[in-house]
């Protein structure tokens, strides 16, 4: 196991401190999350950016999406959504390219499974994952970051995935909970 470059620890560090920092301040703010959800597309972008940032808010961001397609544009709310969730993400890809040299084992056999994969099918493996609703996107995210997977390419399989994911999630949202409203006698 090699020791990682001071360039490395650093751009580590300070991912692994803002995560933890977020993570501290939406556990004791979190009534400000619902106070963000009444800015409509803005709570938007800010709650997946920090749904999708931290490991505190799993699937909050998700919920969000499909509650704020319901009653404002599906479209916007998706897009604004991708968008802030690839934004946050970006800060679990640095942790992970910051602590390649502590956590990497390159005997492991999960690490070699992992990386076959990704020399395998790259981009592809990335969009498909962050088009899909799991849990799992986070480690994932560290993981390519610790095999030096391009930033900007990551980014962009992101940010092309988890927009198809919340477009996906907004038009449920708009059509399901209308249909749901409109049952109800609740017309928007």
């Amino acid at each position: 196991m090699r020791k990682p470059t001071k360039r490395e620890a650093l751009i580590g560090g300070i991912s692994l401190a803002v995560t933890i920092v977020l993570c501290v301040l939406i556990i004791q703010h979190r009534e400000y999350l619902y106070e963000m959800a009444q800015w409509g597309y803005v709570g938007c972008f800010f709650i997946n950016v920090l749904s999708s940032g931290t490991l505190v808010m799993p699937g909050f961001g998700s919920v969000f999406t499909f509650t704020l397609g319901g009653v404002l544009n599906p479209a916007i709310v998706g897009a604004i959504a991708g968008i802030g969730e690839a934004i946050g993400a970006v800060g679990a890809y640095f942790t992970g390219y910051g602590g390649r040299g502590l956590f990497r084992d390159s005997n492991n056999s999960l690490y070699l499974r992992f990386s076959n994969v990704i020399d395998r099918h790259g981009s592809k493996a990335v969009f498909f994952l962050a088009a899909i609703i799991t849990p799992v996107y986070y480690p994932f995210a560290v993981f390519l970051g610790m095999l030096r997977f391009g930033w900007v390419t990551f980014f962009l399989a992101t940010w092309a995935g988890r927009t198809v994911k919340n477009m996906v999630l907004a038009y449920l949202g708009y059509f399901g909970l209308r249909s749901i409203l409109q049952w109800l006698g609740l017309n928007l």
